[in-house]
């Protein structure tokens, strides 16, 4: 299955993606392909991995200099694009990186996106960290996912923002997901914003599956302060306790 996190920019996207690839190791849905589609390349450092190459590095190269003569160029990405991945105990991590810059990237970015979908099928789960935008969503850079996961905090902005990205997913693809699920960051059980937030994001046409509360959690703070990685956190902490029953098919 691929799980698409999407959300505001700010509003826990990669902690709720460190949390998510944590439950999937935690009930053995493995391999898994963690893909960190943010600019910001906040991913690796959550998960305690090292970022070295990006894709957006090849696209600039494959774009600069061509690819060598004895090779395609889709064959040329996928020998580049292995070489990048960086490999865990039970997942891998490949890291998209920057925008485009000037000019036309379109034939780059369908060799990016025709290699994302082969390399997938090598493992049982893709969870993608999106960027904070709704590019993902308007360029069909996610693909369809099988889950959306909506992030938002306590602002408004937040939840307006999930709003148009489920509006948009469905005027794009005639339908949401068989599941969109929606995790209110930084919220106590049963508190009247909560649910007000969350009627929010939904807006007039859609539901969701699950609403987890994301309480706030200092451990998390302090990890993310430390530069260690959210998979160590303790089961009892807070946010990771809050996703227990977060789970995926077999």
């Amino acid at each position: 299955m691929t799980v698409a996190v999407i959300g505001k920019g700010g509003v826990g996207k990669t902690t709720v993606s460190a949390l998510l690839l944590r439950r999937l190791l935690e009930s053995n849905q493995t391999p898994v392909l963690a893909v960190d589609a943010d600019p910001s390349n906040c991913l690796g450092p959550a998960l305690g991995v090292a970022v070295g190459e990006t894709l957006a590095d090849m696209r600039e190269e494959l774009r600069e200099s061509g690819r060598p003569g004895s090779m395609s160029a889709g064959e040329w990405l996928a020998l580049r694009a292995e070489e990048a991945m960086a490999e865990s105990s039970g997942f891998d991590l490949l890291t998209m990186g920057r925008p485009e810059g000037k000019g036309c990237y379109c034939y780059v970015n369908n060799l990016i996106r025709d290699h994302l979908d082969r390399l997938s099928r090598a493992y049982r789960h893709v969870l993608l960290d999106c960027e904070a935008g709704l590019e993902h969503l308007s360029r069909r850079t996610t693909g369809r996912p099988d889950v959306l996961v909506c992030v938002t905090n306590r602002s408004r902005m937040g939840a307006r923002t999930i709003e148009q990205a489920l509006s948009l997913y469905a005027g794009l693809n005639g339908a949401l997901p068989p599941r969109v699920d929606l995790v209110l960051n930084q919220f106590e059980e049963g508190e009247p914003l909560a649910a007000e937030m969350a009627a929010m994001a939904a807006g007039a046409a859609a539901s969701f599956t699950r609403v987890y509360i994301l309480p706030e959690d200092s451990q998390v703070a302090w990890f993310e302060s430390q530069g260690k990685s959210l998979l160590e956190l303790s089961p009892s902490s807070p946010a990771p306790a809050a996703l227990r029953e977060w789970e995926l098919g077999a």
